[in-house]
């Protein structure tokens, strides 16, 4: 068979080429560590590391958010942690204002400090945490949830909403917990009622309606569930023309007996089916206050009513009596709120627990995951540089060979 010189030529310079392309791609995967620079030097292994890649990167968000929930989570379990020390010192307070030997102003005294201990407790409540959302706030973390509402009393802006973050596959956790389920909606020890101003009021300043005190624990029981309100009249309703006011059922405007046209006070007590509520400031004519009766206490509502018993009790046998009614509530209802702090710390714990769990468990397959993707893709040195001496020899080799080669003619044999 006749072997050309050009096809001698082509064979030499293609297998150095070869040999040369070889080489080259075994220097690329040791300067780059990995095994092959595109998906179609091996498509299947190309397709299994962008699966890896992929579920590395929603595990590793899956980390974050379970970062972010259990910071939430440990800063509302401190803040309730703080609630519960100070609702047992304002219980401290409560069997100290107990002492029989106690006058007013030994219990004015106790006021002033159970005062700073509600203000305390407002702004814990109303906590914020890192991105600046308020912790007890619900869906509504701009809006602040605990709010003095006149007279006393708050009001809760937030609203029940509870955020669910995912943090696994099919794993989601509560990362909040609304204020109201926390302290608002506490069984209170014993029928209870709350006050609010009527928010169309339109006396500037505001007139406010204290918390209240019940005076009459069976006169009150039998008026249950019915709501009151007292509302302001003209001043021409008496002779001679005064402030007055009438107290009313609200369920059917039906006048409440012998709580009709009675003349205004600022401050005075104003007491009828076995409550004593107190209006403060000037109102307008046509204002009116409202009167709830509920079987909930909130925390907030709790200390308040204490204060206002303590600064309000009068050293005769009925405001002794008034004021040990007052104290063996407030005594029950801490106890209850002290309960509802103590399963929401529970639930919280039960939360952290699982984001803990969770989070070894990402960690361990990633760990998986990151062992076989090396395997995938990541290149043997040894094997590659070895390989490398290889080729690299063979190369020179070629070289060599082609040379020799290429000098081998009949012109110089003649």
């Amino acid at each position: 068979m006749r072997v050309s010189t050009i096809q001698t030529f082509n064979n030499g310079v293609n297998n150095m080429q070869r040999v040369s392309g070889l080489a080259a791609d075994t220097q690329n995967q040791i300067s780059t560590g990995r095994k092959f620079l595109s998906a179609a030097d091996d498509p299947v292994a190309a397709t299994r590391i962008l699966q890896l890649n992929q579920e590395i990167a929603i595990r590793g968000q899956y980390q974050k958010n379970i970062t972010s929930v259990t910071n939430r989570l440990s800063l509302e379990e401190t803040v309730l942690t703080g609630a519960s020390e100070l609702l047992q010192r304002v219980r401290e307070i409560t069997v100290q204002a107990g002492d029989g030997s106690l006058n007013k102003e030994d219990r004015s005294f106790l006021a002033q400090e159970v005062d700073i201990r509600l203000d305390e407790m407002l702004g814990l409540l109303n906590s914020k945490d890192a991105n600046g959302e308020f912790i007890f706030a619900g869906y509504k973390g701009d809006t602040q949830p605990f709010v003095k509402g006149g007279g006393g009393g708050f009001k809760f802006q937030g609203d029940e909403g509870e955020r669910l973050v995912q943090i696994g596959a099919t794993t989601f956790v509560n990362s909040r917990d609304s204020g109201k389920g926390i302290f608002e909606a506490i069984p209170a020890a014993e029928l209870n009622f709350s006050t609010a101003n009527n928010p169309r009021n339109t006396a500037s300043p505001p007139a406010n309606i204290t918390v209240g005190q019940i005076i009459d624990k069976e006169a009150f029981e039998a008026f249950h569930p019915q709501d009151a309100f007292i509302e302001i009249e003209r001043v021409d309703a008496l002779e001679p023309p005064q402030l007055n006011y009438t107290v009313r059922r609200s369920s059917d405007n039906r006048v409440i007996e012998g709580l009709q046209n009675i003349p205004f006070y600022p401050g005075a007590n104003i007491q009828f089916e076995g409550i004593s509520v107190r209006i403060s400031g000037v109102p307008d004519v046509g204002d009116s206050f409202n009167i709830e009766s509920s079987t909930q206490q909130s925390t907030l509502s709790t200390i308040a009513r204490l204060n206002d018993a303590l600064q309000n009790s009068e050293d005769t046998p009925e405001g002794r009596e008034s004021l040990r009614i007052s104290l063996e509530s407030t005594l029950n209802n801490i106890d209850n709120a002290q309960t509802s702090l103590l399963e929401t710390r529970s639930r919280i714990g039960g939360r952290l627990n699982t984001l803990e769990s969770t989070q070894s468990i990402h960690e361990d397959v990633d760990l998986v995951s990151q062992d076989v993707l090396s395997q995938l893709q990541d290149v043997d040195f040894a094997e590659a540089v070895s390989r490398l001496s290889l080729e690299t020899f063979v190369l020179e080799a070629a070289q060599q060979s082609f040379a020799r080669i290429a000098n081998i003619s009949l012109i110089n044999n003649l």
